[in-house]
């Protein structure tokens, strides 16, 4: 049973023929009688008496259709609710992001604006942490993707996003012939990265950061090179087998997938750094920008379920169930 067959039962019943249900949709007459003989089909019962003068419902006819009303006012109350809702989602929604999150991030935020609200403008400020703590402080931007909490206050409500990887990635034609060997790799331990000259961002980005702790931590130094301020420059001079680069697979799953960058994962230890999702006090209770916050969770667990952003996702709330856990929700 579907809505096209109720619409076409009910038009029927109050135009008293079917000749006269499809002038008024303004659809063809064999589509109708088709919709009704399937519909009387599913429910194992006759609906309609049918005549030279047109049709009749038929006693178990007029029980369906008060079922029937009500099923398309519920329907038509549910379209009416959700139209409203995007009706006020429009105006203008800033997001601060990194240059990796951004990558992966902002396209389909986009793609999904554009199918499912269409009246809100976004925009992005792409910059480093540092710059996105200021941006929020400041009310320059109304949503943050940033890798530690962000207080205003004293107070954070910030929303853990995921716990990415940070790997190692190479070109798989290295032109540089100390990383011949290294390319056929799939895994590195970290005190190993101090034989390689690697791009960095600057000392004060929290990836530096954490870098710079584990090789005090393991007892060495990393031979860091300059990156070249813009991520996409970098990239391209790693893909052109000319340097490596650590940085999260959000940062570079399109150079993956298309197979002119290799991850080489960082092990003894693993590194991981936390994501978060964090919306402007102010715009707590605007529609446009906690429509974003939402989608931009939506994608979070998209990204990751495609392996475009690898790591531990933290936030499940639209998390994909594994083929493993699909029973288990099935059967309750």
């Amino acid at each position: 049973m579907n809505s096209k067959q109720l619409q076409y039962f009910l038009a029927t019943a109050e135009q008293g023929s079917i000749a006269a249900a499809a002038k008024h949709l303004d659809v063809a007459q064999p589509a109708i009688s088709l919709q009704l003989t399937n519909l009387e089909h599913e429910l194992k019962i006759k609906l309609l008496e049918r005549d030279f003068r047109g049709v009749k419902l038929t006693d178990a006819g007029n029980r369906f259709e008060q079922h029937a009303r009500i099923i398309m006012e519920k329907i038509q109350a549910a379209k009416t609710d959700l139209i409203g809702e995007q009706a006020e989602c429009k105006g203008k929604v800033v997001v601060g992001l990194n240059q990796s999150s951004c990558n992966v991030l902002s396209v389909a935020l986009l793609n999904e604006l554009e199918h499912r609200f269409t009246d809100i403008e976004l925009s992005f400020k792409i910059g480093p942490f540092d710059m996105i703590e200021n941006w929020l402080a400041e009310d320059q931007i109304d949503i943050a993707v940033c890798h530690k909490p962000i207080t205003k206050n004293g107070i954070s409500d910030a929303l853990p996003l995921i716990r990415e990887d940070i790997n190692l990635y190479i070109s798989p034609h290295p032109q540089n012939p100390s990383y011949s060997e290294l390319a056929m790799h799939s895994s590195i331990p970290f005190v190993e990265l101090q034989y390689y000259d690697i791009f960095l961002p600057d000392k004060q980005d929290t990836l530096t950061i954490m870098l710079t702790k584990q090789a005090n931590k393991s007892g060495i130094t990393l031979k860091s090179k300059a990156a070249f301020g813009q991520l996409m420059t970098t990239l391209h001079y790693v893909t052109q087998g000319l340097g490596l680069v650590i940085c999260p697979s959000s940062a570079v799953f399109h150079l993956e997938s298309c197979k002119q960058l290799r991850v080489i994962n960082i092990i003894q230890p693993s590194l991981q750094r936390d994501v978060f999702l964090q919306l402007a006090h102010k715009k707590q209770h605007e529609p446009a920008a906690m429509a974003v916050f939402e989608l931009l969770r939506e994608i979070t667990a998209l990204s990751h379920d495609n392996k475009n952003w690898r790591g531990t996702l933290l936030d499940r709330k639209y998390a994909i169930p594994s083929v493993n856990n699909i029973e288990t929700l099935v059967t309750g």
